[in-house]
């Protein structure tokens, strides 16, 4: 058993530069795809994806999560209804079509706590407060807490260090009616991770837009599919 455990491979942590990225089964070197031209989408096995510890690698990326079908409309839009259409290798998804779908998708939200400066005379946001309502220091939501603590759903966005991530990244905005569902990629009892977390917090985020959607959907990895597209910072 002991020889078996130092055979094993270990993981390798790539990053998004590197020339060459590694199987997890067998070890060899393959050449890695995130340094070719986005013209179409990237395909990796999740193994291939935690082998290498691209969460790491891609924290500068912006990743969204998404069901294969709602995938297709956001690259296609209305053509993804005609079973006959083919994906263009040049047609890149629209972020701005995020809006437009329907379906329910994860986004991933990275704020510092250490970048947090406390705004001057602020005033607390007038109008009816959810009475199970709490707010989350630094990042400065109203959430209320739902599924024991597992997931937070968002009532309001002050101005803390959300409100900055919203202006620099308008296409990933955090909006009331959003979910937090992770922390840190994990689902953990939510506030507790939050308010633990040193410094980098990482939220994974769950967007419903559609009514019919169930409130307690969360999609697990193997209806998903990951879209990477790398922020302007």
């Amino acid at each position: 058993m002991a020889e078996e455990d130092e055979a094993a491979l270990k993981p390798n942590r790539a990053n998004a530069e590197d020339e060459f990225l590694r199987h997890p089964g067998t070890g060899a070197f393959y050449r890695n795809p995130l340094r070719e031209k986005a013209d179409k989408p990237i395909l990796m096995s999740l193994g291939e994806y935690e082998f290498n510890c691209l969460d790491d690698a891609l924290n500068s990326w912006h990743c969204v999560s998404m069901p294969e079908s709602m995938f297709r409309k956001t690259v296609l839009g209305k053509a993804a209804q005609d079973p006959a259409s083919s994906m263009d290798a040049k047609q890149k998804a629209a972020l701005r079509r995020l809006d437009r779908v329907t379906g329910s998708y994860e986004y991933v939200v990275t704020v510092r706590k250490s970048q947090f400066v406390p705004p001057r005379g602020h005033r607390r946001h007038a109008g009816p407060v959810h009475p199970q309502a709490v707010q989350l220091e630094k990042l400065v939501l109203d959430v209320v807490p739902e599924m024991e603590g597992y997931r937070l759903r968002v009532e309001y966005v002050g101005d803390g260090l959300v409100a900055a991530w919203n202006r620099a990244n308008p296409c990933f905005a955090v909006r009331p009616g959003d979910y937090i569902v992770k922390v840190d990629g994990k689902r953990v009892p939510l506030q507790e991770a939050i308010y633990s977390a040193e410094d980098v917090v990482k939220l994974t985020m769950q967007r419903v837009t559609n009514r019919s959607a169930s409130k307690a959907s969360v999609y697990t990895a193997d209806q998903e599919m990951t879209l990477p597209g790398e922020t302007g910072n």
